[in-house]
């Protein structure tokens, strides 16, 4: 899980959630998890909130134009963490107390929230049109080993011929 302290004065935004980065080790079925893989750094998933591609079947839904914010933990133990959202840039970028980027006269914006093992902090972000749009670490091959979701902007389906 995660401990969240707001800094003082947070804004209020639309909705609010948690994502929790973290690497499984996978033991034999029914028993602990392999050490020895773990000292190795040789995961078999990389994680949100603990199972493997669960936003990619059960989308995070959401408004086009709702002011979100996401908490996102680094748990680790092993692998560093880009939290990115495809299609949509970080007005605020919030990593371990202090803010990186908050909407000013300059309009700057960050694609990114780079997290080591045991780091976290928040970004904040406006989802400007209805479609999907997906969460990953850019670290892309761990993409492909479970660390992907989607947020849902408004009423949408996935296009005939695609899946999430």
């Amino acid at each position: 899980g995660a401990l969240i302290v707001d800094p003082p004065n947070l804004a209020p935004v639309d909705h609010e959630y948690v994502v929790v980065q973290s690497e499984l080790y996978l033991g034999p079925n029914g028993k602990e998890g392999d050490f020895s893989k773990m000292s190795a750094a040789n995961w078999d998933a990389v994680v949100f909130n603990g199972y493997f591609m669960q936003y990619k079947f059960h989308p995070i839904r959401v408004e086009p134009n709702q002011r979100i914010r996401v908490w996102v933990v680094d748990d680790g133990p092993s692998e560093n963490s880009s939290f990115h959202i495809v299609g949509t840039i970080f007005d605020t970028v919030f990593k371990e107390g202090s803010y990186l980027l908050q909407p000013d006269d300059r309009r700057g914006g960050s694609q990114a929230l780079d997290l080591m093992p045991a780091q976290g902090g928040f970004v904040e972000f406006s989802l400007a049109e209805a479609g999907f749009y997906p969460m990953v670490t850019h670290k892309f091959s761990n993409v492909g080993k479970g660390a992907m979701g989607l947020f849902q902007a408004g009423d949408v389906k996935l296009p005939a011929g695609t899946s999430h």
